[in-house]
């Protein structure tokens, strides 16, 4: 668990590393009397970092108390020097120029800020005491990264392996057959693919699913099928890999199961015992064998033979490279390989070929979710008490389906003296303390913290935050991007885009099979998902122990925090037992604010405290008042502001005072116009609108910064000229009522459903000549033209239409040179049908021969953008 506070630690001592770096290239009159300070700080920090990636890095599966505790004052003084950097900064940090009249401006903002030079100049100082007292623990206390011990992980399930420690999925993988539930057509279908005569060729089967779904199980079963060992396989061998492993002891493992051991076993005679061991007659000293010898007698051995090996709980590619090697590719024998992993990426580096199949594990129905659950309480397929059966529909909904938790906390319920509906309420509500103290769901907690335990370190603290959402909650794919972007939690790589990198930070997610997707955009992004009930207990666990967020939910803490305040996520309205926490004391070191629920819990009269706030989340507020808009426009460091789904009509004039605003969220608001000052938002990357599509003022151009544009409404062709300009802008979603449309640099065009309100669109010759993505969302328009020259290096259109009201006529197709994809997307009605039969003549007689994709839904629908 202590990984968390590396990962925390290591991360925000990176993020300070960057911005001192960059103070002390500043002009040496501001840094006056301070430079030396920040030079020290910067140097010891250096050397800190360098011992957080070693314990990051190592293999320690629990570091000394001591260690934990330096680590956690290393990240808190990290967040404490940044903000006061970032203080210096604002207050400090613009140069006055040359010259009489840079001379003048020294002079002038001397005076004016010789009370903030004051205080500064003494945090520094107090910063630096900080620093050299942790570098004197690190070396009075001895503190080291200490001998590397294996990992705590799930020990090897092959026979042969002779382990001590208990694994938690014995009791499932070894249950008699009555008490599995929901896994005899999972069985069916993995048998089919294990006999199916049509692929003779060596065949890799990757079952792949979050932990705890009973991937393990499902290859077993599967193994002992007796379709299977009548289906002539002359060896089998079922190895577990899991996170740390030894290729030499799986070849070895293998090899022993692969190999018919001799009828006669070699008596023994130690001392005064005497007992028979069995030995393979080919084997004799294979404990001494190489990495070599191993592989090349596994594979003389299994040359000529129809096999199925089972690797199971894969964790990276490089432990599959390192099997792969001695298992033969027998050409027509029909061999298997069953790969089970939690990694989607680990599954298409086995399943590569097409003959190849990724089985993808699905969770438990309700109906077989309820039947596991009442077989592991009451030993039978229903419940008798109708009043548990209200409370286990709660239960079962936390668990998610999936069977490792259903038995595991069917089994805590079961021990149970007393079964009464109280008595299940009240573990329900104290499902995350179970978690972390009950013996009977220690088995499933350490399955599930495995997969958070794999994490790379940088990670850790973006799966942390996602314990700021409450449970059960829809969380969108690009608003948690933006967020970890402005938390810090993104480090820059070079020749990517900071925004790309948070991409790729989801994308591991997705591929680690730990989040849940739940909504899929036409482009097969991830646009929102959910963590599943149990995951979240844990992080928040983790959360809660180290300090990374403080919750409250209603009357009750789901954290008393014991530090400062960092990250506070308010779920509901505040009582008056919590509501200190909205007082100086509680906000003046927090940087995130999350809030759902009424306003009135919020206390702006003064905002002087949130100095340090980066990321405020207002989704869903109600009742925000003006005077609460202006004061949140005092905070000069914040980088991300929601105000979705709000009753707000107006934004305040002084929008434009947020210097470091990336991220401007009104969407679903009652805002019909921008105020002037939104364009002196020089960092502005993301302005998203809705609804009302508010009009946006003249000096757009300004903001040079501005990569996403959505819902707005241009009136003039000023403005439109004016996006010319702006040489980062990749996704637009305008509405415009002038005939002008031309954007040098856009590379993807989106058109909303309100976007455009004429029945014509033409796109005219010398339009958008850098674009590549095209899609319109119309049910207004019956005649859409592409005119020759328009679009020269568009590569995909989209045309969604959710009504389909009437024929629409789609001409000039054949003017797209670069056209390689189209995709029509509308109800199944015969004027769709006549659209997309004339589509498809025109794209087959395409040089190009761009390929037609259908997305036809039964009944008619509306699609929303991926924003």
């Amino acid at each position: 668990m202590e990984l968390a506070v590396v990962s925390a630690a290591k991360g925000a001592v990176n993020t300070l590393l960057g911005k001192l770096a960059s103070l002390l290239t500043q002009e040496a009159a501001l840094l006056t009397g301070v430079r030396d300070e920040i030079q020290y700080i910067k140097d010891e920090l250096e050397s800190m970092n360098g011992f957080l990636s070693e314990l990051s890095e190592s293999d320690v599966p629990d570091h000394d108390k001591q260690v934990k505790i330096w680590m956690k004052q290393v990240r808190e003084m990290a967040y404490d020097a940044e903000d006061c950097i970032d203080d210096f900064m604002h207050h400090l940090g613009k140069p006055c120029g040359h010259g009489l009249k840079g001379m003048l401006r020294r002079g002038s903002r001397l005076m004016r800020t010789l009370q903030t030079r004051h205080r500064i100049a003494a945090e520094i100082q107090s910063l630096k005491a900080r620093a050299l007292h942790a570098s004197e623990r690190h070396s009075r206390y001895g503190l080291a990264v200490g001998a590397a011990t294996n990992r705590s992980t799930i020990t090897t399930l092959a026979p042969s392996s002779g382990y001590s420690n208990f694994d938690p999925r014995l009791p499932f993988l070894f249950a008699d057959n009555s008490q599995h539930v929901g896994i005899k057509k999972p069985v069916k279908e993995i048998v089919k693919l294990l006999k199916d005569k049509s692929v003779p060729q060596l065949r890799v089967i990757s079952i792949v699913g979050f932990g705890g779904l009973g991937k393990t199980t499902l290859a077993r079963r599967a193994c002992q099928s007796r379709r299977v060992k009548s289906a002539y396989f002359k060896c089998q061998a079922f190895v577990a890999v899991s996170q740390t492993f030894e290729t030499k002891n799986l070849l070895m493992d293998i090899l022993k199961q692969v190999t018919k051991p001799a009828e006669k076993g070699l008596v023994e005679i130690t001392g005064a015992e005497q007992h028979t061991r069995v030995v393979h007659s080919d084997l004799e000293g294979i404990e001494t064998w190489g990495l070599k010898q191993l592989g090349s007698k596994l594979k003389e051995h299994l040359q000529d033979k129809r096999y199925v090996i089972v690797l199971d709980d894969i964790w990276n590619i490089s432990a599959w490279e390192s099997i792969k090697f001695a298992l033969p590719d027998n050409s027509n024998n029909g061999s298997r390989i069953i790969v089970t992993t939690r990694i989607e990426g680990v599954a298409h580096t086995c399943c590569y070929r097409d003959h190849d199949h990724i089985y993808k594990i699905q969770p438990l129905s309700e109906n077989e979710s309820r039947k596991l659950f009442f077989k592991r309480v009451f030993g039978s397929d229903s419940c008798p008490d109708e009043e548990l059966k209200e409370v286990s529909d709660d239960i079962l909904k936390k668990c998610g389906g999936l069977p490792l938790a259903i038995v595991s906390i069917g089994g805590l319920l079961a021990s149970k003296p007393y079964r009464t509906k109280q008595e299940w309420k009240k573990m329900y509500d104290r499902l995350g303390s179970e978690l972390e103290t009950s013996p009977t769901l220690e088995g499933m907690k350490k399955i599930l913290t495995l997969s958070y335990n794999d994490l790379p370190y940088h990670l850790k603290a973006c799966f942390l935050y996602l314990s700021i959402f409450p449970k059960d909650y829809e969380i969108e794919r690009t608003m948690l991007q933006r967020r970890w972007v402005a938390e810090g939690f993104v480090s820059g790589r070079r020749g990517w885009s900071i925004e790309d990198v948070a991409e790729s930070y989801f994308n591991e997610f997705i591929s680690r099979s730990i989040i849940q997707p739940m909504c899929i955009g036409l482009s097969g992004k991830v646009r929102s998902f959910k963590v599943h009930d149990l995951m979240l207990e844990i992080i928040l666990s983790k959360s809660i122990e180290e300090n990374f967020v403080c919750l409250l939910q209603g009357e009750h803490y789901a954290m008393v925090p014991q530090d400062k305040v960092r990250r506070l996520s308010i779920h509901s309205r505040l009582s008056r037992e919590n509501a200190w926490v909205m007082t100086t004391a509680g906000l003046s070191h927090v940087r995130s604010l999350t809030f759902s629920g009424s306003a009135e819990s919020l206390s702006f009269a003064s905002l002087d405290p949130l100095r340090v706030l980066r990321v405020l989340d207002l989704t869903s507020c109600w009742g925000l008042q003006k005077n609460q808009l202006k004061s949140i426009c005092k905070l000069f460091q914040l980088k991300y502001l929601s105000l979705q789904k709000t009753y707000i009509s107006m934004l305040p004039k002084e929008i434009g005072k947020l210097p470091n605003l990336e991220t401007l969220d009104v969407r679903e608001t009652y805002i019909s116009k921008l105020p002037a000052g939104v364009v002196k938002l020089q960092h502005l990357k993301h302005l998203l609108c809705d609804f009302h599509n508010p009009l946006i003022p003249r000096g757009v151009g300004k903001m040079q910064a501005l990569q996403k544009l959505y819902n707005v409404q241009l009136t003039s062709s000023t403005a439109v000229q004016e996006l010319g300009e702006l040489t980062q802008l990749i996704k637009l979603c305008i509405k415009i009522n002038i005939k002008e449309r031309r954007a040098s640099n856009l590379l993807s065009l989106s058109l909303g459903r309100r976007s455009l309100t004429q029945k014509v669109l033409s796109l005219q010759p010398n339009g958008f000549p850098n674009l590549k993505f095209l899609e319109v969302e119309n049910d207004d328009i019956s005649f859409l033209e592409f005119k020759e020259g328009t679009m020269p290096k568009l590569e995909e259109f989209s045309w969604i239409r959710p009504l389909q009201r009437e024929i629409t006529q789609i001409c000039g197709i054949e003017h797209l040179l670069k056209i390689k994809e189209i995709e029509l997307t509308g109800a199944k009605t015969p004027s769709f049908q006549t659209m997309v039969d004339a589509v498809k003549a025109v794209a087959k007689s395409h040089p190009n021969h761009p390929r037609v994709k259908l997305v036809a839904w039964d009944e008619p629908c509306v699609s929303n953008s991926d924003q």
